[in-house]
């Protein structure tokens, strides 16, 4: 069976966490607060932050009224800070303060505004509310050797319950998440991780077999894509080889799901709103999404002996009501993949809160995902765990490097190109040509390696010359060659259909 590489085109899911105001040393979150600040400005204003009992913004949706103690509501202005509203001009007096948000508690507080006082600010913490007891989404099952495992079911068969009478403003929604997204593509330039994949077989009668585990150590690089805006390349001990993982079978591009959510992904998507249910303690909007039969298929694919195949996926995530950050991500088949008979693949991936001290960074990554697949009569499980994370800012002179001896493919059109490369050795070497048929996908670069055991299984300093066939219009292929020793490079566009 060829060696096969699960990839996802694009980047990202991910969010970049940012805090509203500070709270002032001497005053704490767990009850709500008023801080005052002196000014000789004869109007008081008053200044409120929504927090979230981690002292962490609230930036959900939300409605927050300000009303004067005979009952008039006052107007104010969001400041441009994440969950803070100022009150400007105001009479002195006291006023009484209601925060609402749907699946928090409501908050009511009393404030007294004073001449001369200037400024106040005043913390309201809202708490999620325990008592809707909405259920969970079910994760995948325990998984042992030698014990049943039940087939997840499909996203449409169950459909996790919401909070009844509650709406849910989808356009809001998808623009806070979308800038989740955004915030962390302008943040991240390279994470590591430790990845542990347990992977087992599942027989004919649903058991699982085979137990089999690896340990990564795991490089992600995110970086600025002419076609898609940004890609992510990840590594596992250093290189992209698929045979690492049992099976032969790579699961690569777990971070890039939430990506869905990226302003420039929604287009792709039927997006729609189910309610408000929950995710761990967390309200948190489930938000159905599918791939739009009418949209460029730039999340998933599967790469089979150079060959890659499009794989369009429906699927539901968690976003949490209080931070628009994605908690949950389920994804499953549109429908069958009949050119590499691929009849089932069920994804869930939760995500975790990751603070990184040296660059004062929190992003939600993935924490663990699990993989249930079928194909060619053949299905597997598999979890990936994730630890030990780390950022790093990369310089300019530290960026990843290109593979060394190795020929590098850029696609800048938007349609995946088939190709054929042909290296040929030197003739006084005796060794036989090696042809190559693979595809690049749109807006992504492939890079063929050269030595024993890898792509080009001819040592570089062998290589004598090579010519690269694709069918794509002039210049819609960029092909670089990156050898020790010199060589010649042949690249022939085929424009017709």
């Amino acid at each position: 069976m060829p060696r096969v590489r699960i990839v996802s085109r694009l980047v990202l899911t991910l969010s970049v966490f940012l805090v509203c105001g500070v709270l002032p040393a001497q005053q704490s979150s767990k009850g709500n607060s008023v801080a005052t600040h002196a000014s000789n400005t004869t109007s008081p204003s008053l200044k409120i932050c929504l927090r979230l009992p981690d002292d962490s913004a609230f930036s959900g949706l939300s409605s927050l009224r300000v009303a004067t103690a005979e009952g008039s509501g006052v107007a104010g202005k969001p400041t441009g800070s994440e969950g803070e509203t100022i009150f400007s001009g105001l009479t002195p007096g006291s006023y009484s303060v209601e925060a609402n948000a749907p699946g928090f508690v409501s908050v009511k507080q009393l404030v007294e505004l004073k001449l001369g006082h200037g400024l106040q600010t005043m913390f309201l913490v809202m708490r999620p509310d325990t008592s809707a007891n909405t259920p969970s989404a079910p994760p995948f099952a325990a998984a042992n050797e030698n014990a049943a495992f039940p087939v997840p079911p499909g996203i449409d068969e169950v459909v996790p319950a919401v909070s009844p009478g509650v709406s849910c403003d989808l356009p809001v929604v998808l623009h806070g998440v979308g800038e989740r997204m955004t915030q962390l593509v302008s943040n991240l330039e390279k994470f590591s991780a430790t990845e542990h994949v347990t992977h087992f077989s599942v027989d004919k009668a649903g058991v699982l077999r085979s137990r089999e585990t690896r340990s990564f150590e795991y490089v992600v690089l995110v970086s600025q894509d002419t076609f898609q805006g940004f890609q992510l390349d990840e590594y596992r001990n250093g290189n992209t080889n698929p045979a690492q993982f049992p099976a032969g079978i790579a699961t690569t591009g777990l971070p890039v799901m939430a990506a869905i959510f990226h302003p420039q992904m929604q287009p792709d998507f039927k997006l729609s709103c189910e309610g408000l249910g929950q995710w761990n303690g967390h309200p948190a909007w489930q938000v159905r999404f599918e791939q739009r039969p009418d949209r460029l298929n730039r999340i998933r694919a599967y790469n089979i002996g150079g060959n890659y195949y499009s794989v369009a996926l429906k699927g539901r995530a968690w976003i949490d009501a209080g931070t628009y950050q994605v908690l949950r991500l389920e994804t499953d088949l549109v429908q069958p993949v009949k050119e590499m008979q691929l009849t089932r693949e069920r994804l869930s991936i939760e995500y975790g809160e990751v603070q990184f001290h040296s660059h004062n960074l929190q992003l939600w990554l993935p924490k663990s995902a699990e993989l249930y697949w079928e194909r060619h009569g053949h299905r597997y499980y598999r979890r990936h765990d994730f630890s030990n994370f780390k950022i790093f800012a990369v310089d300019t002179d530290q960026k990843y490097q290109r593979p060394k001896e190795s020929y590098s493919f850029t696609n800048t059109s938007d349609r995946d190109i088939p190709g054929v490369l042909v290296v040929n050795p030197v003739s006084s070497s005796h060794l036989s040509p090696v042809s190559i048929a693979f595809t690049v996908p749109a807006g992504r670069s492939v890079f063929k390696t050269i030595g024993a055991g890898k792509d080009v299984g001819i040592p570089g300093e062998l290589v004598g010359s090579a010519k690269y066939v694709y069918k794509g219009q002039v210049d819609s292929v960029k092909v670089d060659a990156y050898l020790a020793t010199e060589s010649t490079l042949e690249v022939v566009p085929d424009p017709t259909p």
